[in-house]
């Protein structure tokens, strides 16, 4: 970087941006960064509601380029600075967001890029650096990082920008450079910095937001930690959503907007906060100490799931239970209980808020028994667990026991109980059978009015563990062949395999595991696995590119005596699918004659979590067993292909490798349907 100070005006430039100069007129594009404040100053993140030095840059910039700024440059970022901050970035085709972002900044003059302007036809080292971009997000550049802009590279910089929503142009404009990451931002103290020392000490974190990767993450995260609010995946130098989630909580306690990008007044409140010492409300109405505080919708982890359960416990009903998710339900739950505590119904928790749950404050006409009504196929947790127990107790059996999991087996057993009470057969544990099973009539039979339930102890269709094994392995033991072998997994093949020995048998064909297939099998009753840990799963990146449709299937009855194990995004055909997070490719599927997943592939996480995609009528270029993607990476392509009557993608979720969970409540939490 070369720095050239002229009285108190300093340019900088770039060695990159003097070589584009002598390259192409196209390259002059590239504009020196030129600040009337000294370099510490930066731009980046300002919104409104900044005021300081920073933001009357952004105001000049703006003037400069024919936008007119009511007030002038007086350093106030209102409600003026904003709208002409949304008029320049229309005009750019930059997303209108109000916000200064890497983009923004970039087409002000107020940042540097050294790919900015380049086109086809251009050549030299800042060439090299945008292929070299291009192939690390993952997109296949013909030719290599040859430092030549050809139409290999022309190609490819489309492909990258469709698959970030941006005009195909093959052209670089500051949206695409910023998309690229090759945005160089002057270091900075922030627009409301207090002390040079202050400065000095949180440089390294200001500016951090999603994407951000390396050690000053893992800095920011740990503090976070140390500062009550949980960070899902915990100091692993990568800034997802779970990180962004957990800033913004923290900026809400600590009175600062909730932007999820690190200033200088993050960093110093984050320097100020109290270490957590305690659980949830620690310190009686010290709010700031709560790890509940600043939860929204759109929150998800523990710290959701301690909510839920604080809520229930005060008598008021969360429909679908305790899911660390936190969605429509649990914004209307918070309502009814600020209302009945006489606090402002904003449907997030503030201070007052998290105050009063802590004291266990409680609301009158509720009960234990109301956070089980509205609990149907898909919902998980204790609420689960508790409607289960509830079951037993009435004298109903469910396949697999309390294990906190509402499948078809808990479904089955409501709608058994539902007809011994002789109320309408639902399956869904509505308001009258939370109400019956407080004090059910006497029921004989294991159900009343049909079939006994089975027992109980029996794997199901997509467990994983001991219990498939020796399933398997008496299945192979009578001579009936087990498609994949005796490999503790209770998919398709096993399924089939079961079928066919109940043909065998003269016994009903259902594929799954009941007491007289169990009888014939040899087969005693075993204690089911743990319920999966969901709230060690964090996407980091929608799946698929929108515009696209998708609704909970979890368990949804398919052929051949199957259950739904995922969620089906309907899409286009070709539509781009993303990696959900960081990992590695550990398994591809090709499509073929009886093939159920058609092309597909599995990408897994160090800790063994896996995330399984289906019927993409092609896997992109450059992704097999063993490749390593980056959250957001293109690593397939809608399509219909297996067993599929529709294009669509189906997205399936394996907490460290075991059976599979509901993804629904995580897909929705990140709805990224509606971005183009």
């Amino acid at each position: 970087m070369v720095a050239v100070r002229l009285g108190r005006r300093r340019v900088v430039r770039s060695v990159a941006f003097c070589a584009l100069v002598s390259l192409s007129p196209v390259a002059m594009l590239v504009k020196p960064v030129v600040a009337d404040t000294p370099a510490a100053v930066t731009v980046a993140g300002l919104s409104q509601g900044a005021r300081g030095d920073a933001v009357r840059q952004v105001q000049q910039a703006l003037i400069n380029q024919g936008i007119p700024v009511a007030g002038g440059a007086d350093g106030v970022f209102g409600a003026a600075t904003s709208a002409a901050l949304r008029q320049f970035q229309a005009a750019k085709g930059i997303a209108q967001t109000g916000v200064v972002d890497d983009a923004t900044a970039l087409a002000l003059g107020l940042a540097s890029s050294p790919v900015l302007g380049l086109t086809q036809g251009t050549r030299g080292e800042s060439v090299t650096q945008l292929q070299q971009r291009l192939i690390a997000s993952g997109i296949s550049v013909r030719g290599g990082a040859d430092g030549v802009f050809g139409s290999g590279t022309a190609d490819a910089l489309k492909q990258f920008q469709s698959a970030k929503g941006l005009p195909s142009t093959g052209v670089v404009d500051a949206a695409t450079a910023a998309a690229l990451g090759s945005v160089q931002v002057p270091s900075s103290s922030g627009p409301s910095q207090s002390s040079d020392t202050q400065s000095s000490a949180s440089g390294s974190l200001v500016g951090l937001k999603v994407g951000s990767r390396g050690e000053t993450v893992k800095q920011l995260q740990q503090q976070l930690i140390a500062a009550g609010h949980r960070v899902p995946g915990g100091a692993d130098g990568v800034f997802g959503v779970a990180t962004a989630t957990s800033l913004s909580s923290f900026q809400s306690a600590a009175g600062l907007k909730p932007t999820a990008i690190v200033d200088d007044a993050t960093v110093a409140a984050l320097a100020a906060a109290p270490r957590s010492g305690g659980g949830a409300g620690a310190g009686g109405g010290q709010g700031a100490a709560s790890p509940l505080l600043g939860l929204k919708y759109g929150s998800t982890g523990g710290a959701v799931k301690t909510l839920q359960e604080t809520l229930l416990k005060a008598g008021v009903n969360v429909r679908g239970g305790a899911d660390g998710v936190f969605g429509l339900s649990t914004q209307n739950a918070l309502k009814q209980y600020q209302q009945a505590a006489g606090l402002s119904a904003s449907g997030r928790v503030d201070e007052q808020t998290a105050s009063a749950l802590a004291s266990g404050r409680s609301v009158a006409g509720g009960g234990a028994s109301s956070g089980l009504v509205g609990l149907k196929s898909g919902s998980l947790g204790s609420s689960v667990r508790d409607l289960q127990q509830a079951l037993i107790k009435a004298g109903i059996s469910i396949r697999g026991g309390a294990d906190g999991i509402f499948g078809p087996a808990t479904a089955q057993a409501v709608s058994a109980f539902q007809t011994a009470q002789g109320l309408p057969v639902t399956g869904v544990a509505d308001a009258a059978t939370v109400a019956a099973l407080a004090n059910p009539k006497p029921i004989s039979g294991g159900g009343g009015g049909g079939a006994a339930a089975p027992s109980g102890g029996f794997p199901q269709f997509g467990e994983k563990g001991a219990r498939v094994i020796s399933l398997q392995s008496a299945l192979m033991k009578a001579g009936i062949t087990v498609r994949g072998g005796v490999d503790g997994s209770f998919g398709a093949g096993t399924s089939a395999a079961v079928m066919d020995f109940q043909r065998a048998k003269g016994l009903r064909v259902t594929g799954r595991i009941d007491d007289a297939t169990a009888a014939q099998l040899g087969l005693g009753a075993q204690q089911p696995p743990a319920a999966p840990d969901v709230s060690t799963v964090t996407l980091a990146a929608f799946p698929v590119q929108g515009r696209c449709y998708f609704t909970d299937t979890w368990m949804a009855v398919r052929s051949g005596g199957r259950a739904h194990l995922g969620v089906d995004i309907i899409a286009p055909q070709g539509k781009l699918i993303y990696a959900v997070t960081d990992g590695t490719i550990t398994r591809v599927y090709t499509d073929h004659p009886g093939s159920l997943a058609g092309n597909g592939l599995r990408l897994t996480q160090g800790d063994g979590t896996y995330f399984f995609y289906a019927h993409m009528v092609s896997i992109a270029e450059g992704i097999a067993v063993g490749s390593k993607v980056t959250a957001g990476q293109v690593i397939g392509y809608v399509g219909s292909t297996g067993s599929s009557a529709t294009n669509h993608l189906h997205f399936e979720v394996h907490p460290k490798g075991g059976s599979a969970v509901n993804p629904y409540p995580m897909v929705k939490a990140i709805d990224g349907c509606k971005r183009t």
